[in-house]
């Protein structure tokens, strides 16, 4: 009875071995390709014997807007027109890192994308930040 205990344990510890290798494998891949529309990320999933790991696309697509962010101060129609990352999903990464103290309005201005006016410019970059700033 102990070895069916044992030889279940090593099977199960085989299948997380091989979770986290696909996981990894995964997250490369994720990293690597454009954005990947929502509707296709559960396909991805399974085409790496993943459950759908909503995570992984969205940490590697806040990755994206924050780094985009730290080397040009824009707004989010822009970065949505150079990422292709929707921009519902950067509103929501804005509000993740400006929650943290990572991201700041710098100042607003006409959208270089849409040509409105009094739009934000947004930037990751600290060496930029106000110490004054607030959360609006």
């Amino acid at each position: 009875m102990s070895n069916n205990k044992s030889n279940s344990r090593m099977s199960f510890e085989k299948g997380q071995v091989k979770n986290t290798t696909n996981k990894a494998r995964l997250i490369a891949f994720v990293e690597q390709s454009e954005y990947i529309a929502k509707s296709e990320q559960p396909i991805i999933c399974k085409r790496f014997n993943l459950p759908y790991l909503k995570g992984v696309f969205a940490n590697e697509y806040r990755k994206r807007f924050y780094n985009y962010l730290y080397y040009t101060t824009t707004t989010t129609a822009d970065v949505f027109k150079q990422t292709k990352i929707p921009e519902k999903f950067l509103c929501q990464a804005k509000a993740y890192y400006e929650k943290k103290g990572l991201l700041q309005v710098l100042f607003s201005g006409r959208c270089p994308v849409t040509k409105s006016k009094n739009v934000n410019f947004l930037s990751t970059n600290k060496k930029l930040f106000s110490d004054n700033y607030n959360i609006k």
